[in-house]
């Protein structure tokens, strides 16, 4: 996978042809090393499990609480999973939002020609004031940054997550990284770097509720 295009022949006669995407542990990789092919995939999986529980969102006998549990046991798992490495583009975080709303407002038996707005959406599935999936990404990302900085300094995801590309960037506005989402994640929080040397403190304190500037 890359920018060449060369075969890969080994002594046994197998040949490995190159590809511009491969699936790995469940991870969708790019050629380019981004995420959005990968937050797209996931998008496109959580959409597909939203649709067959249907019939569950829209049911009448169903509580609310226990359409909530589905959501967060279920098709939550599935577009969380591997979202502590992302770098989420702004694109992206609305698509995910929306992703969840379409679930809250399916279970509050909604249809969008009705026209509700999402607060009431929330304030109908008790949601409203609590932590919405950009949240419980966040969570991820700041749980997983305190952990690789707590381990030695010759562990290799470490060694990956302080490494700086010595090679010039290309010309134009720099794509925003995922150390600074991190970092932006942090402030949001009012968090302290210190505070990640601590593995208690820092899993309780990771957990807050992002503050919109």
């Amino acid at each position: 996978m890359g920018e060449g295009k060369d075969i890969l022949k080994f002594d046994s006669g197998e040949e490995i042809k190159p590809c511009t995407e491969c699936t790995y542990l469940g991870t969708k990789i790019d050629q380019l090393g981004e995420n959005t092919t990968e937050i797209k995939h996931k998008i496109s999986q959580t959409r597909k499990a939203i649709n067959a529980f249907n019939s569950i969102w829209r049911h009448k006998n169903i509580t609310k609480n226990r359409k909530l549990y589905i959501y967060q046991t279920i098709i939550q798992s599935i577009l969380v999973y591997g979202a502590e490495v992302w770098h989420i583009p702004t694109r992206e975080i609305n698509k995910i939002l929306s992703t969840e709303m379409d679930v809250l407002r399916r279970s509050a038996r909604k249809s969008r020609m009705e026209r509700t707005k999402n607060e009431r959406i929330k304030e109908i599935m008790g949601v409203k004031g609590k932590p919405d999936i950009i949240d419980i990404i966040e969570k991820k990302r700041l749980r997983w940054y305190g952990h690789v900085k707590r381990m030695q300094e010759e562990r290799i995801p470490k060694l990956i997550m302080e490494w700086i590309p010595q090679d010039r960037r290309k010309r134009g506005c720099p794509r925003k990284t995922w150390m600074e989402g991190v970092q932006a994640a942090m402030i949001t929080r009012n968090l302290e770097p210190d505070q990640r040397g601590n593995r208690k403190e820092w899993r309780l304190v990771s957990g807050r509720r992002r503050q919109l500037l």
